[in-house]
């Protein structure tokens, strides 16, 4: 027996989310727009998130189990076995609000052109703190529509998109590729660069997704990269010059060398000091960060600053606060004799 494809797949990357993962596939559950399946991608976890999918009796829900090999090969396979035309990411620790996919699917309606929509988000610090991005580069709520400057927003606000938040037409991929393989982090970034050089993204004020940062494991609370995969292709995008309407060569030239002086910081931290200088050359294009990247080349040939040199001072001053008392206390000891 065949079964009509769904309106949208949702696909859940999890990896050892068992306290997590039941909130998620509830929130997708509850989603007013109900036309849809949810493909759940077991990536090789060791606890009990497995099982946890598996309590759901709802027939919309695919569990698919794979060895371990990371959240982008769980993502791909997600698309794989996806059987709709319109692809939504949800990770295990996050959650949708009802009207999420009902928001994402009225923007398709009126923009059918874009590579990816994307709807707000509500931001739950560790602390439990919550907030939602604004942004002074996109018009203001309750405004909806395509995002005038993909780039010029990243810089000046930050991204726009989470993959959580997310959804691409399946055609996309075929034209910008699956997500990167390999990277530590930063592969959700480098999709939402290779679709902004070819395509419109949209974005809708209203919020759809919270974003659990107290939530344990989580990818993005671990170390920085030292490099980043969406450097590849804008790189590639500023040497061929060729960019879609709207898209301005200055901003994504600014982005890439904003990103090429951060992992220069990194690798300082890190005492790699010639990878730092790799990136630093790289980023010789920039005007708006000149300065930061004159800086840091500068910075790269004295590792030891400041980090280790303002330890080390600390450490001075100690030694010689000891040392001056330990001479006032002879002196006046001997004072005390005489």
């Amino acid at each position: 027996m065949t079964y009509a494809a769904p309106e949208v797949s949702v696909v859940i990357p999890l990896f050892n989310k068992e306290r997590h993962v039941a909130r998620a596939i509830q929130s997708v559950l509850n989603q007013t727009h109900r036309d849809s399946e949810l493909v759940v991608i077991d990536d090789g976890s060791t606890d009990g998130s497995a099982n946890v999918v598996e309590s759901f009796s709802d027939p919309r829900i695919r569990l698919v189990r794979q060895q371990n090999a990371g959240p982008s090969a769980a993502r791909n396979r997600g698309i794989a076995e996806a059987r709709a035309d319109l692809i939504a990411f949800l990770d295990a620790d996050d959650e949708w609000l009802p009207e999420h996919l009902a928001t994402i699917l009225r923007m398709r309606r009126r923009f059918p052109d874009c590579g990816a929509y994307a709807t707000a988000r509500r931001i739950v610090e560790k602390d439990g703190v919550s907030w939602i991005r604004t942004f002074t580069t996109i018009p203001a709520p309750p405004w909806e529509g395509i995002i005038p400057s993909f780039f010029r927003t990243v810089l000046l606000d930050g991204e726009p998109v989470h993959t959580s938040a997310a959804a691409i037409p399946r055609h996309v991929f075929d034209s910008v590729g699956a997500f990167a393989l390999g990277a530590q982090r930063g592969e959700d970034t480098d999709m939402w660069c290779r679709i902004a050089l070819q395509y419109p993204i949209s974005y809708s004020h209203q919020v759809g997704e919270v974003t659990h940062q107290e939530a344990e494991n989580r990818v993005s609370n671990g170390p920085a990269p030292l490099d980043f995969p969406m450097l590849e292709c804008l790189e590639k995008a500023v040497a061929a010059r060729v960019l879609p309407a709207g898209v301005s060569l200055a901003d994504v030239v600014d982005y890439k060398d904003l990103f090429h002086i951060s992992c220069a910081v990194r690798c300082i931290q890190a005492r790699l000091p010639k990878k730092a200088r790799e990136h630093l050359r790289a980023a010789v294009t920039t005007n708006r960060y000149r300065r930061a990247r004159q800086y840091w080349y500068a910075r790269s040939f004295v590792p030891f600053l400041p980090w280790d040199w303002a330890r080390g001072v600390k450490r001075l001053i100690t030694r010689v606060v000891r040392v001056g008392s330990i001479h006032g206390r002879f002196w006046k000891k001997q004072q005390e004799r005489l």
